[in-house]
């Protein structure tokens, strides 16, 4: 069972969630695992992040060393049952990772994810592949070989990931370098647009906006995210913040300055 608590690690203490995330993003090395145990902060019954890599490692002692990637497919969404969350595609919890462990049901990418961070404990390497429209793993750095973790790990070559993508992208047009892995800061923005994605579907402003705090602070993220976080902080009331917000984009979004100090002089006129 995990505890719940707020997020810490070997890292060093930070002040919140989104310090946390810049840094870990930072960092230079894997730490995918901690990545979505700081986005898993948001919810309410959140652990803490050591017990989330934690249940990771214990999952990962099923595994032999250098275990090929098949067999890791087979183990995650096989043996300990990792499935997609069919029946509730859009619930929160699918882009949570301590529910996601606790549940064993996930979206392709929490799933994806699952399976290369229990094949990194391993010794193998396996990648995160962001087919538009479905995530999907790949075998080794610079893949040519890829499994569905979504269909319990079932495996594809390069017509079943075409036929794949059609499926899911019908307008596009499909190319190889689509199979090409996706790096960390690339796999937080995607798990962070589902999580987005999940709540407005819920009509939740106030776990949207959380979202928001972690996705403005991701290294390069663009403006587009702030003034949405701006507008998200007004239509809850927290003019402070929204001042706050707005004063940034004043400084990030020169061309649009003016409008940005007008809607913070607005805020202030609403707070007193």
């Amino acid at each position: 069972m995990f505890a719940v608590g707020r997020p810490t690690g070997h890292y060093g203490p930070v002040t919140t969630p989104a310090e946390r995330l810049t840094e870990l993003l930072s960092a230079g090395e894997p730490v995918l695992d901690r990545v979505m145990a700081v986005i898993a902060s948001i919810a309410p019954d959140a652990p803490t992040e050591d017990d989330v890599v934690g249940e990771l490692d214990q999952l990962a002692e099923g595994l032999e060393h250098d275990a090929p990637a098949g067999k890791v497919m087979r183990y995650a969404y096989g043996q300990l049952g990792f499935v997609g969350n069919v029946a509730n595609y859009y619930n929160p919890a699918n882009s949570l990772i301590h529910r996601v462990l606790r549940d064993r049901r996930g979206i392709p990418l929490t799933l994806a994810a699952v399976g290369v961070e229990l094949a990194r404990r391993s010794g193998t390497e396996l990648s995160i592949v962001g087919l538009p429209g479905h995530v999907v793993v790949g075998e080794g750095g610079n893949p040519t070989r890829w499994f569905d973790p979504f269909a319990g790990g079932a495996e594809l070559d390069l017509d079943d990931c075409r036929r794949l993508f059609a499926r899911f992208s019908p307008i596009e047009q499909f190319s190889p370098d689509m199979l090409s892995p996706i790096d960390q800061r690339t796999t937080t923005v995607r798990m962070l647009n589902n999580l987005k994605v999940s709540y407005r579907s819920l009509g939740d402003l106030s776990q949207i906006a959380k979202v928001l705090e972690l996705a403005v602070s991701v290294p390069g993220s663009p403006v587009s995210e702030r003034h949405e976080l701006a507008s998200v902080l007004a239509a809850l009331g927290r003019d402070e913040r929204a001042i706050e917000q707005r004063e940034l984009l004043a400084d990030l979004d020169p061309g649009r300055a003016a409008n940005h100090r007008l809607a913070a002089r607005h805020h202030r006129a609403r707070r007193n």
